[in-house]
């Protein structure tokens, strides 16, 4: 693994720390300010979808430019302003004005970053590559909420000083990526290939791919869905921070094994591996009624994770030229955007109307769609290839 990937690594590790400082509480500060089920689905929808409508501009940006490094540090710096903020925070739109802050940072920043580590490493090994950033990224996640405990301890509970003092290692973040470097593969001839090929942002197998994943994101709402869900059987606020934790706990071992798997198996069994489990996982939340339930459960969603997240970006890598890679990226994360909205909303109403279990049946059904539009397209793309062989 090289310099690049460690530094980026480290970016994400000490990014997470503060923001997973944050997570887990924000459920119940939300309540806190009054807000239902319905109105944090539709912070959560509004913030990400929002935001994500701009990361297919930062992508191109980036790609035209010829610069990561930019985008990447004005982003992560964006995140960075946004979080003292919430120690002010007097009601929920203060909070919205605040995560749509932050999730803009990420918008600017992670078609760059994603890109620069496809071209930092090689094919054979993204999956991999991938899997061990999204695994740094994890293990910020199991290292805030425990910052988090800290925290309440010495303040007596009061999460607004958890908010504050979330900045710090969000700062660190930030010294990391002075020392990335630019990459930018001489591989002209290789693009003139591939576009022969067919394999730039119009091919097929990529436009599938985001309309699969965009049909699936109408069931993947906020996991903060999930905290509810742990809360509603009986998790106390203190046990919250301890099953995050283990949740994030899977995710880092999961991720780069389970991307080091797509680099020997292909990826497009483990994709559909990854629709189906997801399906089957909410199924299981939807039926779950006591506490030892909701923990193996969390622990079975870390697995999705490393399923998903990494082997995805690493798919994207594959099927899509190195030039434009950034814009995909972009492109690909605000399709999934334009869903957030309507799955938080969707969750939210169909839980504040029908109970949990109609929540997580629902989401569980838009899974099966995606997975259906992904296998019908690989379906089609074989019968192809047989005919022309045949002819």
């Amino acid at each position: 693994m090289n310099k690049n990937l460690w530094l980026l690594g480290l970016v994400s590790l000490f990014t997470d720390l503060s923001s997973e400082m944050i997570y887990p509480l924000m459920p119940a500060f939300l309540v806190s300010l009054g807000a239902s089920n319905t109105l944090i689905g539709i912070i959560e929808g509004i913030a990400e979808t929002t935001a994500t409508l701009f990361r297919s501009v930062f992508g191109h940006l980036s790609d035209k430019w010829k610069n990561r490094k930019l985008f990447i540090f004005i982003g992560y710096g964006l995140s960075t302003i946004s979080k003292p903020f919430l120690f002010f925070a007097g009601s929920w739109t203060h909070v919205l004005g605040v995560k749509f802050a932050d999730r803009l940072g990420k918008a600017v920043r992670t078609p760059a970053r994603d890109a620069l580590i496809a071209s930092s490493v090689p094919k054979a090994e993204k999956g991999h590559a991938f899997g061990f950033q999204r695994a740094f990224d994890r293990m910020g996640a199991i290292g805030g909420p425990l910052l988090a405990l800290v925290v309440l301890y010495f303040f007596h509970n009061n999460v607004r000083y958890v908010f504050l003092f979330s900045v710090i290692p969000a700062v660190i973040a930030i010294f990391f990526i002075f020392f990335t470097k630019e990459v930018h593969n001489n591989q002209e001839e290789k693009n003139e290939k591939l576009s022969a090929q067919n394999n730039g942002l119009k091919s097929r197998a990529f436009l599938v791919f985001i309309l699969a994943n965009i049909i699936f994101t109408l069931g993947n709402s906020s996991n903060v869905f999930l905290i509810l869900k742990a809360q509603e059987t009986g998790l106390t606020l203190a046990l919250i921070p301890f099953i995050w934790i283990l949740y994030n706990i899977v995710c880092t071992i999961a991720s780069p094994l389970l991307g080091k798997l797509s680099d020997k198996v292909g990826r497009k069994p483990v994709i559909i591996i990854s629709f189906i489990y997801y399906s089957l996982i909410y199924c299981l939340f939807a039926f779950s009624t006591s506490l030892w339930m909701i923990w193996l459960l969390f622990v079975a969603y870390g697995i999705y994770y490393g399923l998903s997240e990494g082997i995805y970006r690493a798919y994207i890598a594959d099927i899509v030229e190195e030039k434009y890679l950034a814009t995909a990226y972009g492109l690909f994360n605000t399709g999934i955007g334009l869903a957030l909205l309507p799955a938080s909303l969707i969750m939210g109403l169909v839980w504040d109307g029908f109970g949990s279990k109609a929540a997580f049946l629902v989401s569980a059904g838009f899974s099966l769609l995606g997975f259906l539009v992904f296998l019908a397209s690989m379906m089609v793309k074989r019968y192809e290839v047989k005919a022309k062989s045949a002819n």
